[in-house]
């Protein structure tokens, strides 16, 4: 059985990774941004693939639903969205990131992240109460490189554990 060859790289390969695997980074956290105050349509537009053929294949799934293309993400992920928030009241919400991990490919073009969020979700049920939610699960999401810039091609939210908050789960 023979070994592959480690690949190794030039100091300036070296410094040009780790400067991208920290852009990475920043786009997942400014995505978290977005959410918090539901700009999802500015993040589609800011954070997200351009390019028509990598719009075409772009992804984003949850335990309930796996969306391709841009339009179809668009769709579920503002559109409906926006509709659930229903009588415009809204929600609090909050989905940090934490314990990130990037892999950049090697050949500096595609990159692949996880992140652990423990968020919460209060959404008011038109009594004076509300449901506030402790989510938790693991966010993984896919980048490429457009240009010179870092973009957000997939995105997997999968759910670990959703709990009524005071209450013993």
């Amino acid at each position: 059985m023979s070994k592959k060859a480690k690949r190794t790289y030039t100091d300036d390969e070296l410094i040009r990774r780790v400067t991208d695997i920290e852009e990475i980074k920043k786009i997942a956290n400014k995505r978290v941004y977005y959410m918090i105050n539901e700009w999802r349509e500015q993040e589609l537009a800011d954070l997200w693939v351009a390019e028509p053929e990598h719009q075409a294949t772009a992804s984003f799934g949850r335990n309930t639903g796996y969306y391709v293309g841009m339009e179809a993400i668009r769709g579920y992920y503002v559109a409906k969205h926006a509709a659930d928030l229903g009588d415009g009241v809204g929600t609090m919400n909050a989905y940090p990131i934490s314990t990130g991990l990037v892999e950049l490919a090697g050949d500096g073009k595609t990159a692949k992240g996880l992140w652990y969020c423990i968020g919460q979700k209060t959404t008011p049920n038109g009594d004076g109460t509300a449901l506030a939610l402790w989510d938790t699960g693991k966010v993984a999401i896919d980048f490429i490189r457009e240009g010179d810039a870092w973009k957000i091609w997939h995105v997997v939210e999968a759910n670990d554990l959703t709990s009524e908050a005071g209450t013993v789960y």
